[in-house]
Order: C-alpha cells, then sequence, then structure tokens
C-alpha cells in the first residue's frame, strides 16, 4: 500500500515538473517574439509606387509609337468619305430642226423639262498622307493631300417629268437624255464645289485624324501640326 502511494506521489510531481518546463519554455518564446522589431505597415507609399510605373509605363508607349506607325494607321483607313452633297437638278432640253442651218422650223421643236436628285461625295486618300513625330522637340507633323471628289449618284427613282413635247420628224433619242444627265452631273459638281464641298471634306478629314492622333499620344505633351496640300 505504501508503495502504490509512493508511485502515484512520484508520476503527480513528474507531471508538475513537465508542465512547469513547457510554461517556461512558452514564455521564453513569446518574449522573442516580442523582441524582434516588425516591419510598419504602410499603404500610401506602395499606392503611389504604383501610379509611378503606370506614368512611366504610359510614357513608354508613347515613345514606342513612331511616327511611322501613326502614319500605317492612318494609311491603313483607304479613301475615305468625309463630307457628302445632295442636290436636286432640273432638266431643260430643247431642239429644233434647221432649213439651210438658219431658219428655225417651228412645228420641228421637241422640249422636255425633268428633274433628278443625287449625291455627290468628297473625300480624301489617306493612303498619301505622311506624318513625322520628333520626340525631342515634342512635335507631330501631319501631311494630308487635298480633298477630290469620290463620286456623283443619281437615283433614277427620283426622276420627275414636268413636261414634254416632240416635234415633227424630230423625236428625242436617249442619246439626247445621255447628253442631259452628263450635262446635270457637271452643273451639280460646279455648284457643290461653288458651296464648300471639299473645303468642308478637308476640315472633316483633319477631326478625324486628330482623333486617332490623340488617342495614340498625348495631345498636352506633343505640338501636332496639319498641313494640307
Amino acid at each position: 500500500m505504501k508503495n502504490k502511494k509512493r508511485i502515484y506521489l512520484i508520476l503527480i510531481a513528474a507531471v508538475v515538473l513537465v508542465t512547469a518546463v513547457l510554461a517556461v519554455v512558452w514564455a521564453l518564446r513569446k518574449d522573442d517574439v516580442k523582441s524582434v522589431p516588425q516591419p510598419a505597415v504602410t499603404s500610401a507609399p506602395v499606392k503611389q509606387t504604383k501610379k509611378i510605373v503606370e506614368v512611366e509605363k504610359i510614357v513608354e508607349v508613347e515613345k514606342n509609337i513612331s511616327g511611322e506607325i501613326i502614319q500605317d494607321g492612318l494609311r491603313d483607313m483607304g479613301f475615305l468619305v468625309t463630307e457628302e452633297y445632295y442636290f436636286t437638278e432640273v432638266i431643260s432640253y430643247s431642239s429644233v430642226k434647221k432649213l439651210f442651218k438658219t431658219i428655225k422650223i417651228g412645228i420641228t421643236e421637241s422640249s422636255y423639262l425633268a428633274s433628278y436628285e443625287g449625291i455627290i461625295a468628297a473625300g480624301l486618300d489617306f493612303e498619301k498622307i505622311s506624318v513625322e513625330k520628333d520626340d525631342e522637340a515634342k512635335t507631330i507633323t501631319v501631311r494630308l493631300p487635298r480633298s477630290e471628289i469620290k463620286y456623283l449618284d443619281i437615283d433614277p427613282e427620283s426622276f420627275v417629268l414636268y413636261s414634254e413635247k416632240e416635234g415633227l420628224c424630230n423625236k428625242i433619242s436617249l442619246t439626247d437624255y445621255n447628253d442631259s444627265l452628263i450635262e446635270l452631273e457637271r452643273t451639280a459638281e460646279e455648284k457643290a464645289l461653288e458651296r464648300g464641298l471639299l473645303e468642308r471634306a478637308d476640315e472633316n478629314a483633319v477631326l478625324v485624324i486628330s482623333n486617332f492622333v490623340n488617342s495614340l499620344v498625348d495631345a498636352s505633351e506633343y505640338s501636332i501640326r496639319y498641313v494640307t496640300g
């Protein structure tokens, strides 16, 4: 009985000793961790660094965009229509046979009065554009040709005949109509040019080009000049 009590006392003493040792070890480790200096956590400098890096990347990209890259991008557009002129023109046709090439024979007079609607499109050949970019002087020079008429289109469904008369032995032929249309086209083109069709086409072309260039470079950093002609 006495032996059993001794064994119990020894076991209890061992457990208490182990527990005490573990407590001491844990306390020492905790103090060591506290003594190690911890880095200060700040977010502002990190954000600022990111912004600087982003700006540097943008600047680097703009430096890599050469005049040739801008030029090639513009030339890929081909011929671009930048202005349209809509018109309604009246055709007036009259023909009469003459005796001895001087005396008009009234009963042979043929005539008609009609109108057509159409459109004249003008634009610029972007394949002829050249771009010079000077990164040191911070200048970009864009040279572009003058605008020109691309096409003139008459709407056949818009034809309106106001009057028509055929004289004796003087029928109106298909050739007469074709000649009248040629004259109509010439008149419409002259009016379009007089009303500034090509000048507006030049202005609109510059707007398209400037939007394209400004999307590639910072317009506040570069002096951009457009030369037409």
